[in-house]
């Protein structure tokens, strides 16, 4: 596991390469999207306990940080969408260069996923393949999940929800700062503005009759995108106050995403 930076130095962004296990290297590699604020910090550990496995298999992993978040340069507040899906795609090219000949699947969950899926269709033949758990595509409703979860926690640690949260759209999200242009770019977040998904072929993993996933699988499929979608249903919440600043790591989710995301590299 090699920590390191990459990008431009005004916009260094931080990330972790497990390298294949030397003599079971299956010039594959996996490029893991990270979720945005509380459900980022679950899925940490998930991720890294997945990329070990990946690594033990043979396959190359990239976990990283996007700007203005994790251990990446930038603020809170400076990072926001269109950003973000350029990250996914300049850390495609840092695997690449580390995992030459490699082909190359992206994991994402929850807005990583969607970041995921809008890097695709700007660049729709890097990808061999995405993996895509629980994808956000109603920004509105993403927005005033991460609302509610924020004055539920406020209300659990105070006893008392402050007036300007009640009645305004917040600019935090259980710790994490959203700038006016995330928040913008999250209403503006919709199924008509996925129109024109496009990948080679693409996983969707949510448990049956998500709404989201369903819309962004039509998105795809609409473009000719081959797509398999796996249903799959868990008893956690991704971003619940109860689970402030605790770690997932559900076995059937690590398996499921390895087996979808290195196939021939699994048992």
């Amino acid at each position: 596991m090699t920590p390191f930076r990459f990008g431009p130095p005004q916009r260094q962004l931080y990330g972790i390469h497990h390298p294949a296990m030397p003599g079971r290297a299956q010039r594959a590699g996996v490029l893991l999207c990270n979720p945005f604020g509380q459900e980022a910090v679950r899925t940490h550990r998930m991720f890294r306990v997945l990329a070990d496995r990946l690594a033990r298999a043979g396959v190359h992993v990239l976990r990283f940080d996007y700007h203005g978040t994790g251990d990446s340069s930038g603020d809170d507040t400076d990072g926001h969408l269109e950003a973000w899906r350029d990250d996914v795609l300049l850390a495609h090219q840092e695997l690449h260069r580390r995992a030459a000949g490699a082909t190359i699947t992206w994991v994402g969950a929850r807005l990583g996923a969607t970041l995921a899926a809008l890097a695709a269709r700007q660049s729709p033949d890097l990808a061999e393949h995405l993996v895509l758990w629980e994808p956000v595509a109603d920004g509105t409703a993403y927005l005033a999940a991460m609302a509610e979860h924020h004055r539920h926690a406020l209300a659990m640690s105070f006893g008392v929800v402050p007036p300007v949260h009640q009645h305004v759209p917040s600019h935090e999200a259980m710790g994490f700062g959203m700038s006016d242009t995330l928040i913008a770019q999250f209403r503006q977040l919709s199924p008509a503005s996925l129109a024109g998904l496009r990948a080679r072929r693409a996983t969707l993993i949510a448990p049956a009759h998500d709404r989201d996933t369903i819309l962004i699988a039509e998105a795809f499929r609409a473009q000719g995108t081959p797509v398999e979608q796996v249903a799959f249903a868990h008893g956690f919440d991704w971003a619940s106050e109860e689970a402030l600043n605790t770690a997932l790591v559900p076995h059937e989710a690590v398996t499921l995403l390895a087996e979808r995301a290195a196939p021939a590299a699994q048992p």
